[in-house]
């Protein structure tokens, strides 16, 4: 089934790995998650740019792990998929050089987590049987990807609701929306008698206003700012001004570094979090699991994509995933815990 959302749709994913040697023979493995139709990166210019980096690497010591972090982020200040990826492959071979998993940069002991599952955009039938199924399966969260139809996204929430056994649910519209549409959507449903968990991303990127309002205006629903939340500076003004009251950090977005800066941030201001991802293999996803599970205190963990990916093409822990979306990352002895097969 294509994984589709308000902006389009994808049947396959391709995305690029870097990979550091350490002279010990020590392998660090990094991915970027190039999301072309959000972000405007592409393969091959990623492709481009970490073997152009790569070159300035060679012979540099591990140690110095966050001095190329540094130099990483205002090379690929345009290209946040390459960053992550340098940023990833470095921590990575750092802590395996340690000897020691990656949450224990983050934190002295990692929660376990439940994620959501996504429902793509299609069908009122395809929603019923595929929530049927990751329910019976123990899902208890699901993510419904709305924005093309509003009678049907109304009849695709409802079919969650009632064949998830009541669930929370997650709206997520991908800049679909605007203010009335949003308004609206939340008033069929609260006739229905139901309260989604979380909207994210219900309006156009730079509607600071429309966000603004909805975080008022309905105060019992988390207003959840992805597109509107880029950068450091965006999320400053976020909580600083009240223009939502939830944050998804995706280390895609703002590298592993930039995200600590962004989750303190939102912790120091009392704004939700919630840690996502674009589409991902497990070593990406396995990267956000450590950061997550090591801070502990995000409120919405959408890290699905491990269970829509086949899992040919990489190498991991297979117990750190449980059928019914549970991740124990404490089972990861060294580095990420997942590498290319």
């Amino acid at each position: 089934m294509p994984f589709r959302i308000s902006t389009g749709a994808h049947t396959e994913l391709e995305n690029v790995i870097l990979e550091i040697e350490l002279a010990n023979g020590a392998k660090g493995f990094g991915e970027a998650p190039v999301a072309t139709h959000i972000t405007g990166e592409t393969v091959e210019k990623t492709e481009k740019n970490l073997k152009a980096f790569a070159e300035k690497l060679v012979g540099r010591d591990i140690s110095d792990y966050f001095g190329i972090c540094l130099e990483a982020q205002e090379v690929f200040e345009k290209n946040r998929a390459g960053l992550l990826a340098v940023e990833m492959a470095s921590a990575d071979a750092y802590c395996k050089n340690l000897g020691i998993p990656l949450w224990k940069l983050y934190g002295r002991k990692p929660v376990k987590v439940q994620t959501d599952i996504t429902i793509v955009i299609g069908e009122v039938k395809e929603a019923e049987e595929f929530t049927r199924k990751m329910h019976a399966r123990g899902f208890r969260i699901f993510k419904i990807k709305t924005g093309l139809d509003m009678d049907k996204d109304i009849n695709r929430i409802m079919a969650v609701h009632k064949y998830g056994g009541k669930p929370e649910i997650y709206i997520d519209a991908n800049c679909a929306y605007a203010v009335k549409e949003a308004m609206y959507l939340v008033k069929e449903l609260k006739k229905r008698n139901m309260t989604p968990a979380l909207m994210e991303q219900p309006l156009k990127r730079d509607d600071l206003d429309g966000f603004k309002y909805l975080t008022r205006k309905l105060a019992h629903i988390p207003i959840c700012a992805d597109e509107t939340a880029y950068s450091i500076s965006d999320v400053y003004k976020i909580v600083d001004e009240g223009i939502a009251s939830a944050v998804n950090i995706k280390l895609t977005k703002l590298g592993m570094m930039r995200a600590f800066e962004v989750y303190k941030l939102a912790r120091a201001k009392g704004v939700k979090l919630m840690i996502g991802q674009m589409m991902e293999t497990h070593i990406s996803t396995f990267a956000a699991l450590h950061f997550a599970c090591g801070l502990g205190g995000f409120d919405f963990i959408d890290l699905d994509t491990p269970y829509f990916a086949k899992d040919t093409v990489v190498k991991y822990e297979k117990k750190v995933l449980s059928p019914d979306g549970t991740y124990d990352i404490s089972l990861v002895k060294k580095g990420i815990g997942a590498e290319p097969a």
